[in-house]
């Protein structure tokens, strides 16, 4: 969903229990809600260097706030949100099970495409219109856009032809073919649910990172590609 003016971002967190903005790089994400309680990079005091990613430790702290709140309402923010790194997006994922009443998690991005799908499709999601992300097509290569497009339309009936020309397209190295050609499917599937707002593309995405998930764990390729997707 589209914003006209940053004015916005805390009126509709307010709303919600989770939201994901995607602003201007240039954005000060540390002005909005600041007198709630905020992730963000730390600062190593050695070295002066920004740390690159927000860690599990983080985001155990946080839900350990929120699992104590009494009454008010309370606003996580989670700034620069697509550096969460892998131990810290499946710890937040676990935290989203029981968000608890009148708890708002907010995440800030310049890049909400470096956020797991899986988050994603757990929260509203919004941009300002002057970004118009999600009209755009996913960045990949012009074959894997294509056959990503073909994968994600197939039924019962075509669907081993599509997988057949998934595999052959670099034989050498199938695996990371189909890595990428599900991670297209992916973002495509995504974007096609912000814009439609069918669940049937949220069910999607829910099987193709079943895929993914398989692949990556080194999963039988021509097996998972099916096998997840019928």
């Amino acid at each position: 969903m589209q914003l006209s003016d940053l004015g916005q971002v805390e009126q509709i967190a307010k709303k919600v229990n989770f939201s994901i903005f995607e602003l201007p790089p240039e954005t000060d994400f540390s002005k909005f809600f600041p007198k709630s309680y905020h992730v963000s990079f730390e600062i190593n005091e050695n070295t002066g260097k920004t740390r690159r990613d927000i860690t599990k430790a983080q985001i155990d702290q946080a839900a350990q706030i929120a699992h104590n709140k009494q009454k008010d309402q309370l606003y996580i923010v989670v700034e620069h949100a697509e550096a969460l790194n892998e131990s810290a997006s499946n710890t937040f994922l676990k935290a989203l099970e029981e968000p608890g009443e009148n708890i708002h998690y907010i995440f800030l991005t310049s890049n909400a495409n470096g956020i797991l799908p899986t988050i994603r499709s757990r929260a509203n999601n919004y941009y300002l219109k002057t970004t118009d992300k999600i009209s755009e097509p996913p960045k990949a290569d012009v074959d894997i856009f294509s056959l990503a497009k073909e994968y994600v339309s197939a039924n019962q009936k075509t669907l081993p032809d599509v997988v057949e020309k998934i595999l052959k397209h670099d034989k050498d190295d199938p695996r990371a073919t189909a890595i990428a050609v599900v991670s297209c499917g992916i973002d495509l599937m995504y974007k096609s649910y912000l814009l439609r707002g069918n669940p049937a593309f949220l069910q999607k995405i829910e099987k193709l990172i079943a895929t993914k998930d398989a692949l990556d764990k080194n999963g039988h390729v021509k097996l998972q590609l099916i096998a997840n997707m019928i």
